[in-house]
């Protein structure tokens, strides 16, 4: 299966939901007032968002004539529209200097993902690096024990700190050891947190305040776990985490169990947030880098050469 079906396959559902109700309400040919209007709805039920939905209808109306022989037509424009919003946000994560070591710290809500997430990078990147996984949920031993298995797993290195210790120090000490014993890169697991607990998002503030007088600023990446199911709701969280901890960049769960998968296309529009992977299924390679213009040709259930 190359990369094109395995977007299509991992996004069916919200490519379903969106192509069979907008070629349902272009069944007459034609590009009504009331035609219009039901794309609209059907573009903000999606979560994509007023503003990506605005952008997208004044398109239709522009380029549209009032007599459309072939639905198509207006998928392909609405997919190339998309790809030009998403563009801006198509980033990879890996090497992108070759300062090292790269320390990369997950954040992100109750369930959204980060330690399977975690595992799953460990993956890409265990044949060709030196990996260091610090385990810095120190209050719950199932959170440190589930990051222990996805580590032992690959082979990979593994530190942890005592139980309740604080996370801030187990950060500190895995970034220490990473530079004396030379390590690639450094992926540090944290706490699950609601985006409005004000005690756990400055123990996150604190976290990335050691690990910067450690590595530098400049090795530091932070990066948002987004359960994709959740929809509309990611919006308050990328604002949130970053006004916290500057958010470098986003990976995006889930997406192949909701129909919701347009909110990637609100966020990056709202932010311009690099987005490094989306998750397509529960397998180790069902983590893929992101592609503007392969997500936006695939929720539309289109083929690049059509």
């Amino acid at each position: 299966m190359n990369i094109i079906q395995r977007f299509k396959q991992g996004l069916q559902k919200s490519s379903t939901y969106l192509t069979t109700n907008i070629i349902e309400s272009l069944k007459f040919n034609k590009i009504s007032d009331e035609t219009i209007n039901e794309i609209e709805s059907i573009l903000i039920s999606a979560d994509l968002g007023l503003e990506v939905t605005n952008q997208l209808i004044e398109k239709i109306k522009y380029t549209a004539n009032s007599q459309v022989t072939d639905n198509s037509l207006i998928l392909k424009m609405i997919a190339s529209e998309i790809t030009t919003i998403l563009k801006k946000s198509e980033k990879p994560l890996f090497n992108q200097n070759n300062l090292k070591p790269h320390v990369l710290m997950f954040v992100g809500v109750n369930g959204s993902g980060k330690t399977t997430t975690i595992g799953k990078l460990i993956y890409k990147l265990k044949d060709k690096n030196k990996i260091l996984v610090a385990a810095c949920d120190t209050f719950r031993a199932a959170a440190v024990d589930q990051l222990k298995e996805w580590s032992n797993k690959y082979s990979v290195d593994f530190f942890e700190g005592s139980l309740n210790q604080d996370p801030a120090s187990v950060a500190f000490k895995a970034c220490e050891k990473a530079i004396n014993e030379k390590y690639d890169y450094v992926l540090i697991d944290t706490a699950g947190r609601l985006s409005n607990n004000t005690n756990l998002i400055n123990q996150l503030i604190k976290i990335k305040s050691v690990i910067q007088k450690s590595i530098g600023d400049q090795k530091l990446n932070n990066i948002l776990i987004l359960d994709g199911i959740n929809g509309s709701n990611l919006i308050s969280q990328v604002e949130t985490f970053d006004k916290a901890i500057d958010i470098s960049g986003l990976i995006i769960t889930k997406l192949d169990g909701t129909a919701k998968g347009g909110i990637i296309i609100s966020i990056a529009k709202k932010y311009q947030t690099p987005i490094h992977f989306i998750g397509l299924g529960e397998k180790e390679d069902d983590l893929h880098e992101f592609d503007a213009k392969t997500f936006s040709y695939s929720l539309l259930d289109l083929d690049f050469s059509s």
